[in-house]
């Protein structure tokens, strides 16, 4: 897929995109575990509905959307969690966790995962989380070492 300026657009996903968010997690584990759709698919999409449902308006989880001609290319996901407070950086007690990093095939290696983190890497900074965590995978370890991400 080739964009051109001003044709990509990026913004924080909201409620009324669970189901854009549902099928791009569901499309991005199929990949990630070469599964096909089956009736695990369907526990799992609504599983997924009651999650999104609850935790985008609760703030518990930040979603953001990569769109090209009107087209979801690709979601970047954030979950914000609380735990006890400690010394180290941790006093509030809150971290984020980054995951459903994913970019359909046709639109991979035109900047759009890194914009997507970076977008993320700027609501935690704004929510004050001075540690981010995440798994990656193959091919997405060099993005994540670039914005400063270590093992």
């Amino acid at each position: 897929m080739k964009t051109e300026n001003g044709k990509m657009t990026y913004r924080r996903a909201k409620v009324n995109d669970t189901q854009t968010l549902i099928d791009m997690r569901v499309r991005f584990l199929n990949e990630l575990y070469s599964h096909q759709e089956n009736d695990e698919t369907r526990i799992l999409r609504k599983s997924l509905r009651q999650y999104f449902s609850e935790a985008i308006p609760s703030g518990s989880f930040i979603a953001w959307l990569a769109e090209h001609e009107g087209k979801t290319v690709g979601t970047g996901g954030m979950v914000v969690w609380q735990m006890p407070g400690r010394y180290g950086g941790l006093e509030i007690g809150r971290l984020g966790y980054i995951l459903n990093m994913y970019t359909i095939p046709e639109a991979r290696r035109s900047g759009v995962c890194t914009r997507l983190l970076k977008e993320l890497i700027k609501e935690a900074i704004t929510l004050e989380l001075r540690y981010l965590h995440l798994h990656a995978s193959e091919d997405g370890v060099n993005i994540y070492r670039k914005a400063g991400f270590v093992e």
